[in-house]
């Protein structure tokens, strides 16, 4: 099962908007890269908290783990679908939305980089976090979606 990280700010992108955008990564993940299942996993960041050229950020950023040397003509395919109708959902600029399609090791070493930068306690914090946001998306039938400040 390969993974996709978004990264959102809060209140940015609308519960409507995620549902679509999810079903847009899911679809396009399906035509260009695998059939293979694709868990997708929304980062919903409190304004205030990115930023770009030391002002708050309106970017998104779409990180999803591809096969091993996965083909460059499919991945350019991937984010040019990708890119197109996700602005046309967000209305978002050209250069407010990052998308990268990386390997597995890549993503591991990602995931790990993020759980080192928690204290032990931070991380089964997180890792709480994370499993009641599964349980409200299967109950819910959205996609799963979390605020990462503990």
């Amino acid at each position: 099962m390969r993974k996709a990280v978004i990264t959102v700010q809060e209140n940015q992108i609308s519960k409507s908007q995620i549902r679509e955008l999810d079903e847009i990564i899911r679809r396009n993940y399906r035509r260009y890269v695998s059939a293979e299942k694709l868990t997708t996993v929304w980062c919903r960041v409190p304004q205030g908290q990115m930023f770009t050229n030391y002002e708050e950020s309106n970017s998104s950023l779409v990180t999803m783990e591809c096969p091993e040397e996965f083909a460059q003509e499919q991945r350019i395919h991937m984010m040019e679908a990708c890119e197109k109708e996700w602005l046309s959902v967000t209305q978002q600029h050209p250069d407010e939305l990052m998308i990268a399609i990386i390997e597995p090791e890549l993503m591991g070493t990602l995931m790990q980089s993020n759980r080192a930068r928690l204290s032990s306690i931070g991380q089964k914090f997180l890792a709480l976090n994370m499993m009641k946001a599964l349980l409200k998306s299967r109950i819910f039938g959205s996609p799963m979606s979390f605020n990462p400040n503990l």
